[in-house]
C-alpha cells in the first residue's frame, strides 16, 4: 500500500487515491468504443458495465468509510473482486462473442464454460486467478466473511476500555469511536481489489481494440 506523505495514517489521502484511479478508468474510452454512433458488440457492453460497477462501488466504499461504517464498507471488497473475476473469466471462454450474446440476454454467467469445460463458478474463477495473482483466493475468502453473517460481524463490534479485561459489544451501525487507523487494512484491501479490476478491464479493452484492428 502506498503510504501518505504524513507519518500517521491519512484516511482522506488514501480515499482520494481510489477516487482518482476510478476517475481515470471512467474516462470515455474513444479508442475502444470507436466513433460516436458506432455499433458496440454485446461483449463490450459487459466491459462498460464493469467500469460502471467499479466506479459505483468505489463511490459507495469511500462514502461508507467516511461515515465509519466498517461492515458495509468491508463487504464491498468482495463485490469489487467479483467484477475482477468475471472480467478475467471472459478470457477463459472459447467464443467470447457468443458469451457476450448470452450475457446480454440476461442468462447466467455461471453457466458459461471455460475452454477446459469447467463452469465459470466463483470457486473456479478465484482459484484460477490466484495462479496469476497469488494471495487472491485468500483475499476473496477473507472478504466473503463480511458478506455473509460470520464471526467478522462479532469481532468488529467488540471493544474494551483501557485497563479492563471486560469486552463490550457495540450495536450501532457505525464505528464512530474508531480512529482512522482502524480502517487502514480495509482501505488497502479495497484499493488492491480496485487496481486489479481496473487492470483486467484495461487488458480486456486492449485485446478487443487489437482484435478489431486485425479483423
Amino acid at each position: 500500500m502506498v503510504q501518505s506523505p504524513s507519518s500517521s495514517f491519512d484516511l482522506e489521502y488514501h480515499l482520494r487515491e481510489i477516487e482518482r484511479l476510478v476517475a481515470a478508468l471512467s474516462l470515455r474510452p474513444d479508442a475502444y468504443l470507436g466513433p460516436q454512433g458506432a455499433a458496440i458488440p454485446d461483449i463490450e457492453w459487459y466491459a462498460l458495465a464493469a467500469i460502471k460497477k467499479t466506479a459505483s462501488l468505489s463511490h459507495a466504499f469511500c462514502t461508507l468509510v467516511r461515515a465509519k461504517n466498517t461492515l458495509a464498507a468491508a463487504a464491498l471488497v468482495r463485490l469489487q473482486l467479483d467484477t475482477a473475476m468475471r472480467m478475467f473469466g471472459l478470457t477463459q471462454v472459447e467464443d467470447i462473442e457468443t458469451a457476450g450474446t448470452w450475457l446480454m440476454n440476461d442468462n447466467s454467467y455461471r453457466k458459461l464454460k471455460a475452454r477446459t469445460g469447467e463452469a465459470l463458478s466463483d470457486t473456479f474463477l478465484h482459484r484460477k486467478l490466484d495462479e496469476k495473482y497469488p494471495g487472491l483466493s485468500e483475499a476473496y475468502e477473507a472478504a466473503s466473511g463480511y458478506v455473509h453473517l460470520s464471526g467478522q460481524h462479532i469481532k468488529t463490534g467488540l471493544w474494551s476500555q483501557e485497563g479492563s479485561s471486560i469486552l463490550f459489544f457495540d450495536l450501532k451501525g457505525t464505528d464512530d469511536a474508531r480512529p482512522d487507523e482502524w480502517f487502514a487494512d480495509i482501505i488497502d484491501a479495497f484499493d488492491q481489489a480496485t487496481k486489479l479490476t481496473a487492470e483486467l478491464i484495461a487488458e480486456f479493452r486492449l485485446t478487443r481494440t487489437q482484435h478489431r484492428a486485425t479483423n
